[in-house]
């Protein structure tokens, strides 16, 4: 999955982790310090002193590692980008992407989730063969500009799950995954259908984090279909590096808003593929999942990377 090469679209996928033993407040503060004042009075503004130093870590893994990212893939051009420099603006819903100036400079997406001990990051970049192309019907308010500019980007959204034994999985199943979904989710025997619950939900998060929408776009307005095909290995490589696995065959198909109203002839009917799209699910163990959601179907280039912390504390 590595060595696709020509016209493949380069992403990084970072897995970070977010307990710390020893994590001290001196190291803590040293942290802090380089952000800049509006993402320190986020991190400071959590009550609770776990929310904060995760809060902190995501703030500065991001920031490292998009600069790590940026050198790697742009280095040719000799043009470094600090941890410090990067300016973020935002979507209407909310989703973070690079300033404009920042990301006509790198060509880089990226989007981020984190759930129990671990953050995924994603980070890809525009290939120069891909035509930029605007984001019909987004706007992206900048603070600083106080004002509405066009976006030009991947769509690209990721999702990291950590499987929860007292979520009560059926309730949410009627009230937000497709009757397409649900059958199948239900057809398995009963100790796989949790796992599948949550294969599902980081898929389609992941989808939803793309497109940027938020909750305004309906979770039963799109359904993914997973097969049993055989699984392939996906290594993170790093110091502490481990395996996962990847569900090869993932669809993802769009349905009318009435659909699941209809019959099940009438909504097989109303589903379509999602054209232009694609998606991948991986295992990291029975505990976490993750996602990947991308608006294009070139091939990717995947290089995968167990963070290390020490590596974020040594960069402070």
């Amino acid at each position: 999955m590595n060595k696709v090469t020509g016209d493949a679209i380069p992403v990084h996928l970072y897995l970070c982790p977010l307990n710390l033993p020893g994590f001290s407040a001196e190291q803590q503060a040293r942290l802090l310090d380089t952000l800049p004042l509006d993402e320190q009075q986020k991190v400071t503004r959590y009550r609770m002193a776990s929310a904060r130093e995760k809060g902190l870590l995501v703030r500065c893994y991001l920031r490292l590692l998009l600069s790590q990212a940026h050198e790697r893939l742009n280095g040719e051009a000799g043009d470094l980008i600090a941890p410090t420099e990067w300016r973020f603006d935002y979507l209407d819903k909310g989703k973070p992407v690079l300033s404009k100036a920042l990301f006509q400079r790198s060509r880089l997406v990226f989007n981020l989730s984190h759930s129990g001990d671990y953050m995924l990051l994603a980070i890809a970049r525009l290939p120069k063969t891909l035509a930029f192309k605007p984001l019909a019907s987004k706007s992206l308010k900048s603070a600083a500009l106080g004002s509405e500019q066009q976006v030009w980007a991947l769509e690209l959204g990721v999702d990291i799950e950590r499987l929860r034994v007292n979520t009560n999985i059926h309730a949410i199943l009627n009230h937000y995954f497709t009757h397409q979904e649900r059958d199948a989710l239900l057809a398995l025997p009963p100790e796989r259908q949790r796992l599948r619950f949550f294969d599902l939900w980081a898929l389609k998060e992941s989808y939803i984090k793309a497109k940027g929408l938020g909750l305004a776009l309906s979770l039963k307005s799109f359904y993914f279909a997973l097969s049993d095909a055989p699984h392939q290995a996906l290594n993170f490589n790093g110091s502490a590096a481990r395996q996962a696995w990847i569900e090869e065959a993932v669809s993802l198909f769009l349905v009318g808003e009435n659909a699941d109203q209809a019959d099940a002839s009438d909504s097989q009917q109303l589903a379509r593929p999602a054209a232009g799209w694609q998606s991948m699910l991986g295992q990291l163990d029975d505990e976490y999942r993750f996602a990947l959601s991308l608006s294009s179907t070139q091939p990717l280039a995947l290089r995968c990377e167990m963070v290390s912390a020490q590596a974020l504390l040594l960069a402070e």
